[in-house]
């Protein structure tokens, strides 16, 4: 990656979907939300928008997992956190469409901020992919200290 690279939504999806190796579950929908945050100039919410969701993505795994071997205080301390998590991420994801296009914050408030079971799986696959964007500035950060 060069250290002068250049914030386009296409510069970036290319890297982010080969972090992914091709395995983006929602590229479209990624695409979207990179070019509302450069076009508002919010690259910071859309960093902490990847945060909140490789986060809650680490989080949901180990709840998932849920194997014999772990603690029950620690258990129910990770689901309490990974409920704590995945509203952050609704609450970015809210603000970063909140001033973008309406029919884009229509379409995916219809897609991923429902509270029902189809919302909250689309959102969890949709952290997934968020994932991959925080490797991405990771990298950049690291190329850039």
């Amino acid at each position: 990656m060069d250290i002068d690279f250049n914030f386009t939504t296409n510069n970036i999806l290319i890297k982010v979907n080969e972090l992914a190796e091709k395995h983006l579950q929602h590229r479209e929908d990624l695409e979207l939300l990179i070019d509302t945050a450069i076009k508002q100039n919010k690259i910071s919410l859309l960093k902490e928008l990847s945060f909140q969701a490789k986060f809650s993505s680490g989080l949901l795994r180990v709840v998932q997992k849920k194997e014999s071997t772990i603690d029950e205080a620690y258990f129910l301390k990770a689901v309490e956190e990974y409920k704590n998590s995945i509203e952050k991420v609704r609450t970015v994801l809210e603000e970063l469409l909140s001033n973008g296009s309406e029919f884009i914050k229509s379409v995916l408030t219809e897609k991923y901020l429902q509270l029902n079971q189809v919302s909250l799986a689309n959102l969890n696959s949709l952290c997934s992919d968020l994932s991959y964007l925080k490797l991405f500035f990771n990298d950049l950060k690291n190329l850039n200290s």
